[in-house]
């Protein structure tokens, strides 16, 4: 048996299936669980964003956008973007100041951030 999932991610729409990971555009070392798809599916988690925040949570040294996007198979600009906007809700930090341009800038998963937005969100799933 065989579980397909569909995850669509802008204009594209790819297939996954059970223990192929996930779609060549971001495809981290290890095939993603089919829970972790799964959910992310049920509460339209990005695929690209779920992977920058599992990847730097791998890392906790940090990590550049270059090499995240070399790692996931995506492109600079997407990355770039998930981690702007992952930066301003809390979740990755970096050693940047306010000069960025021509930095070679270093990106570390905050964890008891997504915890607590993890923690927040279950609770408003809940009805707590």
């Amino acid at each position: 048996m065989t579980l397909t999932l569909s995850v669509s991610v802008g204009h594209r729409c790819n297939r996954l299936r059970q223990n192929e990971g996930m779609p060549r555009y971001a495809s981290p070392a290890e095939p993603l669980p089919l829970t972790a798809t799964r959910a992310m599916m049920v509460f339209g988690v990005n695929p690209i964003r779920g992977a920058i925040v599992r990847l730097l949570s791998r890392h906790p040294e940090g990590m550049t956008s270059g090499a995240m996007h070399r790692e996931l198979n995506a492109t600079y600009q997407t990355v770039f973007r998930h981690l702007q906007e992952l930066e301003a809700a809390g979740v990755v930090t970096s050693d940047a100041g306010e000069k960025r341009q021509g930095q070679r800038v270093i990106y570390v998963a905050d964890s008891d951030a997504v915890r607590a937005a993890l923690a927040g969100y279950e609770s408003y799933l809940l009805g707590d």
